[in-house]
């Protein structure tokens, strides 16, 4: 099942904007957590590691294409949430994979990279707190404070813990790369290996996003763009 919540769609219409991903120019888991089955890479291969942990009986990708201020982890938090209290049904019965592209990448970066590459100015995230452009993960466990941009229980650690899989496409990477180092940031090589080097533990580097998406509907799992 295709599902936007932001805007109704079918397959026609998710293969569609698989169809738009694949064009779009580069801009810059109590339970066991399935990114502990996970290591993440230097660099992104082909193998479907990731794809063999989902195997629950409720299964869905959201696709995270911008960081919306934490959105998409908002929605995640409250999709766990749903599936318990209104259908009884426990964690460990969903895979949820946060699939991240686009300007969804500052979310899954760590504190070292915000303030290396000015990631909150670069991509337009205010700490509410302060009021300036974030120079820490305001995503993380953490960094999460009371009127901040999300929860302790929408934090990237937390929706883990519950089971939830985090993945990053590595073209998007490369359009980071692209992004800061025009910005004056540092060489191509130099931005290439701090990003890598500087991905939260767990998540999970695709070579491309719209493949990931190809590979879990041919497996059954849902589609929900949240970005």
């Amino acid at each position: 099942m295709t599902i936007d919540l932001s805007r109704p769609t079918g397959r026609r219409g998710f293969l569609g904007r698989l169809a738009a991903i694949a064009a779009l120019p580069l801009i810059g888991t109590g339970f066991t957590r399935a990114s502990d089955k996970l290591q993440t890479p230097s660099s992104p291969s082909p193998d479907d590691v990731w794809l063999r942990t989902l195997t629950r009986k409720h299964r869905v990708a959201f696709d995270v294409e911008k960081h919306k201020d934490g959105h998409a982890l908002i929605q995640g938090n409250d999709y766990l949430n749903d599936w318990r209290k209104s259908f009884g049904v426990p964690e460990n019965e969903i895979n949820l994979v946060m699939a991240v592209r686009g300007t969804g990448i500052p979310l899954v970066l760590n504190d070292a990279l915000w303030q290396k590459f000015d990631l909150g100015e670069q991509y337009g995230i205010t700490d509410p707190v302060t009021k300036t452009p974030g120079t820490r993960n305001l995503f993380t466990a953490s960094n999460v404070v009371p009127g901040g941009l999300v929860d302790a229980d929408a934090s990237v650690e937390a929706l883990q813990k519950r089971g939830v899989l985090f993945l990053v496409c590595h073209n998007t990477v490369e359009g980071a790369v692209g992004k800061l180092s025009k910005a004056g940031l540092g060489t191509p090589a130099d931005v290439r290996a701090a990003i890598l080097g500087g991905i939260l533990p767990g998540v999970h580097v695709v070579p491309a996003m719209v493949i990931a998406f190809t590979e879990m509907e041919e497996r059954g799992v849902g589609y929900i763009y949240a970005g």
